[in-house]
């Protein structure tokens, strides 16, 4: 058993090895997205200006570990008086652009490494070393994992903070005691400080659990209010914990929270929740299947999942579920199950729709239930070789599926999309502005000075030629022409982008047209 687990860790750490050098391999190829300037803004007033005034809808976590591997990379606070102007600096342009996308976005491949360790030792815990071994090439090998944890944004960090709480806050419940409430306080308060949806997340995802655990194992009311009474006083010394840990990545900071009228210990961490509150409140501009919406579609979510999850694992998770009603359905497949999707079932209320990045952390319960399942499958009695066929056909699917794509994988979308996923999805499913430095490139052949775009935030930065916005008309101006699809699908403002066919598409995300000189 012993020689089992070690030879199942080894495996593990090489395919987390194998797996970090495909997201490392993307660094250079795609340009920023959207976001990652602001993101590097405010992370690096945090570190070396000493304070985070710039924006507080995202708390600090993700955005300081950026601005950690700028800071490796020899790049430092630039005095920028907004996160955008002090992002769009730290970027640059030639050589340095080059060197902060390449350090920013090291900073995050740490919580990839989290992440895919809670993945192996929660699958390990449940059905043991086989099964945690095929959870861990599945969660590494995923394409949108691959691609978020490649980015300077907060939704890796959200990942693998949520699932290392609600993993530790399974061996608290069982092994209790000061040091156990010392992590798994560390751990919430890490998620806190990673993503706000945590605060939703993480009590639905309990919640979800219990009710699966107390179906599985109900032993009468008396029981569960024992239970409780057991766990109360940790409980308050975990909630102590987190908040010192919120409190501290907020620099220990204690002003007026305005719209509450009274000084609290981390005041920009309330007015943060507020702003998400607000945000998601009024909507943001959505796309699903052809339609546009600012307040969301209740489906999106769902929806999303089936496009962007590899088809095989789709098969996997279903399996999962119709083994619930037999004897297969033990307490170690229904917990994970449980936490992935609680998680989807609250999203579907989000006003909020722009990329399957924000329920990132379904992926970690979608991963221990499918290695449960092709570890049963592997093995099955009789006939073996019929399950480990099955396991490997699956799993070369799987995997197909994704490398085929690389490095490509913010864009990935399985066989369902064929070959025009805009029609389904845009926005960080699709185009988050990744593949503009590929179109420098390309420009650089020609020797273009200028082209246009109807994209007001890819200029400034990186290795573009001028950018300038698109003329109105009913046709193309002379010249280059980079259409965003993003940009396109959400506002379809220019109708010949739709009449005319573009002269190349550039990666997966940018059609490029060329109009020669009227003479």
């Amino acid at each position: 058993m012993h020689s089992a687990r070690r030879g199942s860790a080894v495996i593990a750490l090489v395919l987390v090895a194998i797996a970090s050098a495909r997201i490392i391999s993307t660094y250079r190829v795609l340009s920023h997205t959207i976001d990652e300037p602001a993101h590097m803004g405010a992370g690096m007033e945090w570190l070396e200006a000493h304070r985070y005034t710039f924006e507080n809808q995202h708390p600090p976590l993700a955005r300081v570990a950026g601005a950690l591997g700028l800071e490796l990379g020899g790049i430092h606070w630039s005095g920028g008086r907004t996160l955008w102007e002090e992002g769009f600096r730290l970027l640059g342009r030639g050589e340095q652009y080059s060197r902060a996308r390449f350090y920013g976005r090291l900073g995050m491949l740490p919580f990839f490494w989290l992440a895919s360790l809670v993945v192996y030792l929660w699958t390990l815990r449940a059905a043991g070393p086989l099964a945690a071994t095929f959870a861990t090439l599945l969660f590494t090998s995923l394409p949108p994992v691959l691609a978020h944890a490649g980015l300077v944004t907060t939704d890796m960090a959200l990942t693998a903070t949520t699932a290392s709480t609600v993993f530790v806050s399974l061996l608290w419940r069982e092994k209790g005691g000061w040091r156990w409430n010392a992590v798994f306080g560390l751990c919430l308060g890490l998620a806190v400080l990673s993503k706000f949806s945590s605060l939703v997340f993480l009590p639905v995802a309990w919640l979800a659990m219990w009710m699966a655990a107390v179906q599985w194992t109900w032993t009468g009311i008396r029981h569960s209010i024992q239970e409780s009474r057991r766990l109360a006083n940790p409980a308050l010394i975990v909630l102590a914990v987190a908040c010192l840990v919120v409190w501290a990545g907020y620099r220990f900071t204690f002003h007026q929270v305005s719209y509450l009228h009274v000084p609290l210990p981390a005041p920009a961490f309330f007015t943060g929740v507020k702003a998400v509150w607000d945000h998601n409140s009024k909507g943001h501009e959505a796309y699903l299947l052809g339609r546009l919406s600012m307040t969301g579609f209740w489906y999106y979510y769902p929806v999303v999942l089936l496009l962007k999850t590899p088809i095989a694992m789709l098969i996997l998770v279903v399996a999962a579920v119709t083994s619930m009603s037999g004897s297969g359905g033990s307490l170690g497949l229904r917990l994970p199950l449980a936490m992935a999707f609680g998680i989807l079932f609250v999203s579907l209320v989000s006003h909020i729709n722009i990329g399957v990045r924000h329920i990132l952390p379904v992926y970690v319960g979608f991963s221990v239930v499918c290695g449960i399942v092709c570890a049963r499958v592997w093995t099955l009695p009789q006939p073996r070789w019929f399950g480990q066929v099955a396991v490997c056909l699956l799993l070369t699917w799987f995997l197909a599926s994704g490398a085929m794509q690389h490095p490509e994988y913010i864009s990935y979308m399985n066989e369902i999309a064929g070959d025009h996923p805009e029609d389904y999805l845009v926005d960080s499913d699709l185009d988050w502005l990744q593949d503009f430095d590929l179109l420098a490139t390309r420009l650089k052949r020609d020797h273009v000075q200028q082209i246009w775009s109807n994209c007001d935030v890819c200029g400034g930065v990186g290795n573009l030629p001028v950018v300038r916005p698109i003329p109105d008309g009913p046709s193309p101006s002379p010249g280059w022409t980079a259409v965003s699809i993003t940009m396109w699908k959400l506002r379809p403002r220019y109708a010949w982008i739709a009449k005319i066919r573009p002269t190349e598409r550039i990666g997966r995300s940018l059609l490029l047209y060329y109009v020669p000189p009227k003479y």
